[in-house]
């Protein structure tokens, strides 16, 4: 009976061992896929602090571990099937310099429950992590009161009944009236190209906090790709608003002429109130 060659009884033997962890690190870095919903919320940085970042990561190399999300296709609602995926949740500047020059770096894994949680762990690292400027501060506060509203159905918790802005502005130091215009600020610049945003959100665009809470309240406005657009829609949102307030005035003096019972005091309030949110 022939022997069997030495390399023959290696791959028998080894076939069914796990692969080792730099085997399985490999294999992670070379599928890391970035989440462009994920990468929003990630300030960006300025061009010369991108430019010391990149000078400090090819003088002394990437210290600080990129954090990977350990996940699914299903989960993240970029496939249906259960493929394991490595979603990058921190380290994004890192990560596009360490691709440009091909430098090595370490992961850190972590597992989460669904996006939701992603987006929170994310949100609050950047919080605490950065002298963030006060735009992009409101920004990420604001994003956190808009997921907490649509992840509870509302304004108000399951069971405790506490008021969303009210939570989150004991979370972050704040007052509950700055989380809902932080909310606003949040709408306005989603409705921004991703470009034109990190330039709000760096600072190298500076555009009034009420212009882009005003496009956030915008219902028939999608998308606002440049300034001059941004600009052109705060006109048309005074129009409406100009026109809104009119009717309510009219409504106002309308019911304020008639019989004062309690029916159009109640519609006088409404009109009112409405006026005053506007």
């Amino acid at each position: 009976m022939a022997k069997k060659n030495f390399m023959g009884m290696m791959k028998d033997k080894t076939s069914t061992l796990k692969p080792s962890l730099l085997t399985a690190e490999q294999e992670i870095k070379g599928n890391i896929t970035i989440l462009e919903e994920l990468r929003g919320l990630i300030p960006p940085l300025l061009a010369d602090e991108l430019q010391q970042l990149e000078k400090n990561i090819l003088e002394f190399g990437v210290k600080d571990p990129l954090t990977v999300w350990e996940t699914t296709e299903d989960t993240v609602t970029i496939g249906a099937s259960k493929t394991p995926i490595y979603v990058l949740i921190d380290g994004h500047n890192r990560f596009s310099i360490i691709s440009e020059h091909t430098l090595d770096y370490r992961i850190n894994l972590m597992s989460f429950p669904s996006l939701n949680a992603v987006k929170e762990y994310m949100i609050d690292y950047q919080l605490g992590r950065r002298n963030l400027t006060p735009e992009q501060s409101s920004f990420l506060r604001g994003k956190r009161y808009l997921q907490e509203k649509q992840k509870r159905g509302g304004y108000k918790t399951d069971k405790r009944n506490i008021d969303v802005s009210e939570e989150l502005g004991k979370t972050y130091g704040v007052s509950n009236r700055t989380i809902k215009r932080d909310g606003e600020y949040a709408a306005g610049l989603e409705k921004i190209t991703t470009p034109l945003r990190n330039e709000i959100l760096s600072g190298k665009q500076k555009v009034p906090k009420s212009l882009i809470k005003d496009i956030g309240k915008d219902a028939e406005l999608i998308q606002v790709n440049s300034l001059d657009e941004l600009y052109k829609e705060e006109e048309s949102f005074d129009k409406k608003l100009n026109q809104t307030r009119k009717e309510l005035e009219g409504i106002i003096k309308n019911l304020a002429t008639g019989k004062l019972t309690k029916s159009n005091l109640v519609k006088i309030q409404i009109a009112v109130n409405k006026l005053l949110s506007e």
